[in-house]
């Protein structure tokens, strides 16, 4: 039984160092897929005039976004008449509506000055 657990130890000890491997890994990937699309925009874009190069970060100021938010809220309180003390009840309705519209221009309308 012994042998089970110290089996059983060490693959949970195995498993948890190569987390950080995997973690790793994972994001190496994503590093060089962002670079590679930073790369093909820049390549399919080189006849338009840019300032400087393409950023790596994310660029939201040619992002429009307009969101229109509605509450309501109803409440109803009762008290209730008792021989020494009143029975409170109250009661809450509440709704919240969200509705957002967001457009994005492509790069090629950004406006660098």
């Amino acid at each position: 039984m012994g042998e089970y657990v110290l089996v059983f130890v060490i693959v949970l000890s195995v498993m948890g160092a190569m987390t950080v491997y995997f973690k790793r890994a994972i994001q190496a990937r994503m590093y060089d897929a962002r670079n590679a699309m930073v790369g093909t925009v820049y390549e399919r874009t080189n006849e338009i005039n840019y300032v400087g190069e393409i950023g790596v970060a994310y660029e939201p100021y040619y992002t429009n976004t307009t969101s229109s938010v509605q509450r309501t809220s109803e409440s109803e309180t009762r008290l209730k008449p008792g021989l020494t003390t009143g029975i409170f009840s109250k009661t809450i309705n509440e709704t919240t509506a969200v509705q957002t519209e967001s457009t994005t221009a492509p790069p090629k309308d950004v406006d660098l000055f």
